[in-house]
């Protein structure tokens, strides 16, 4: 199979100018970059006006599920994204045991906002160990590329039981034991380990995400099996333990590529923090890039299980282990209230409501209050007379908890962010794809750096843009022949319109396993793009069999 494009202005990836020029697809490579005549039996395909970029390269996805229904990775596919990362934040479904299933999928759909019918219907569980889920996932049709990191939560669960690992720290024989699998993993093709220890992380039964009872001496020999192999990456999830500075440390000590999440602005401190640590962790050394969302992190939840920035409150977690029938009990009861609300704004505990106060509530999806829909919640209950954590939960239990409340969480400095963004020593990461996906869907975030953040506001140059999405991340892993368009690489590329490209408005639809729902947001302007040299979108329109994906190891 070959094919000349034609007309096109070439972003190659590396933040050069663009420039004009013929690309020849042979197979799936790249065979020549120049001026190129017409062959016969080799198709002409005209881009005049588009820009041609390599395929795009999302490094923080929640996958390792959805790949078993969804052979298309939406909706990272209509924004150009030709390679996804997942297996981030220490979460995974293997290495697993049959009597712990359960365990893993309720944890993922307490912490990733995962629908739990969904996952116990859509899991094909063909697996037990690691180098097992390896085989089925490189064996299953995919759209896009597919790279995975080992997870610290499922590798815990592994070896000590869901219920132990959630609730104690391990011996040095069963740091040993998981030391072990993680080196098998990574002999398998994991392209290294992740972990967690952020407070919001809470899982099945209402307990810490077991990762968080890791202790130092756990978390530092895993680590250090990815920095004996002498290839991989650590992902690491923010923890008090674990600031950006800590990562640093470890990065240095062990001489290991590191990713720290999120540097958010507005998440640790009023402007100048985010831009602080970053300078304090350089001061440190070693090698970690911190990620950093090209999104004002926005998110929705509704009051019957989506409570993951309340879930660290220890009334809020009494909810969690309640049945459903019963969580609207604990909602109207007086006493328990007046605790939640002194949980709430004391300070106590992070990340909670006292932390978001600041922001701005509103009611964003609902079929009973659309009199109210989009207003600041803050300012309605000042006109009611009431507190704004009571009107909350009074317009949930009105509606039956379906109400869905919108919230910008973090990240939304433009001034900071635009620092953060454009500051060769971070990311771009931490969106999020398949996870949280009844609440956000900032998978779209190529798309909309297009178009906002170029175009719009010329916050960057193109030619940037592209390289902070293409040929940066591709070096930071090691996808030596992606990511970059030269001769001799792979033909992972994207067509499209600088004049329109952009992320349009989001949508909520059931077509998930067990008729889950969630939000997905489409593109305009992402025309055409090839996955190893196989066309997946054509003319702005998707290509639904195509399947030439493969699993980067």
């Amino acid at each position: 199979m070959s094919f000349v494009l034609r007309g096109a202005t070439i972003v190659d990836g590396t933040n050069s100018p663009g420039y004009q020029a013929d690309v020849l697809v042979e197979n799936d490579r790249i065979a020549k970059i120049g001026e190129i005549a017409a062959q016969e039996g080799v198709e002409e395909i005209d881009l005049t006006g588009l820009v041609l970029a390599p395929g795009f390269i999302d490094v923080h996805t929640h996958f390792d599920a959805q790949v078993f229904w969804d052979s298309q990775f939406t909706p990272s596919c209509w924004h150009g994204v030709t390679t996804v990362v997942q297996g981030n934040c220490g979460f995974g479904i293997a290495p697993m045991r049959p009597e712990d299933r359960f365990a893993i999928t309720d944890t993922l759909a307490r912490v990733e906002g995962m629908s739990l019918d969904t996952l116990e219907a859509g899991i094909t569980w063909n697996f037990t160990t690691f180098p097992e889920y390896m085989e089925q996932i490189d064996r299953a049709p995919k759209m896009l590329n597919l790279a995975t990191f080992v997870g610290h939560t499922p590798i815990r669960m592994y070896v000590l039981g869901a219920d132990d690992s959630a609730t104690r720290e391990a011996t040095p024989e069963e740091i040993a034991k998981m030391a072990e699998l993680v080196g098998e993993a990574m002999d398998s093709g994991a392209i290294g380990f992740s972990t967690s220890q952020a407070p919001s992380h809470v899982g099945t039964k209402a307990l810490p995400v077991s990762s968080r009872l890791a202790s130092h001496e756990e978390v530092e020999a895993l680590i250090k099996v990815v920095a004996d192999k002498g290839r991989g990456v650590i992902e690491m999830t923010y923890g008090p333990e674990y600031p950006l500075v800590e990562a640093a440390r470890i990065s240095k000590k062990y001489g290991v590529r590191m990713t720290w999440g999120s540097l958010l602005t507005g998440l640790f401190g009023e402007r100048g923090t985010a831009v602080g640590m970053l300078d304090a962790s350089t001061d440190v050394g070693g090698d970690v890039w911190p990620q950093v969302s090209t999104r004002y992190i926005t998110t929705q939840f509704h009051l019957r299980d989506s409570l993951l920035f309340w879930c660290p409150l220890p009334a809020f977690q009494e909810v969690l282990a309640a049945p459903d029938d019963k969580r609207q009990d604990l909602y109207r009861d007086p006493a328990w209230r007046d605790r939640a609300r002194e949980e709430a704004y004391s300070g106590r505990y992070n990340p909670a409501f006292h932390e978001l106060k600041k922001y701005s509530y509103y009611v964003e999806e609902t079929t009973k209050h659309e009199d109210i829909k989009g207003k600041d919640l803050a300012e309605l209950a000042d006109e009611r007379g009431v507190d704004l954590f009571d009107l909350i939960l009074d317009i949930g239990l009105e509606e039956n908890l379906e109400t869905r409340f919108g919230v910008i969480i973090d990240n939304n400095d433009p001034v900071e962010l635009e620092a953060l963004l454009t500051d060769d020593r971070t990311l771009w990461g931490a969106h999020d794809a398949g996870a949280h996906v009844d609440t956000i869907s900032d998978s779209c975030y190529t798309s909309h750096v297009l178009g906002r953040f170029v175009r719009d506001e010329k916050m960057m140059k193109l030619e940037y843009a592209v390289y902070r999405m293409t040929g940066h991340p591709a070096d930071f892993f090691g996808f030596s022949d992606r990511g970059v368009i030269k001769e001799g690489n792979v033909a992972d590329l994207v067509a499209f319109n600088p004049d329109t490209v952009a992320a349009l408005e989001k949508q909520r639809v059931w077509d998930f396993p067990a008729d889950g729902d969630r939000i997905v947001v489409h593109s305009r302007g992402i025309e055409d793009v090839w996955v190893n040299g196989e066309l997946i979108r054509r003319d702005g329109v998707q290509i639904e069999d195509a399947t030439p994906g493969v699993l980067v190891k």
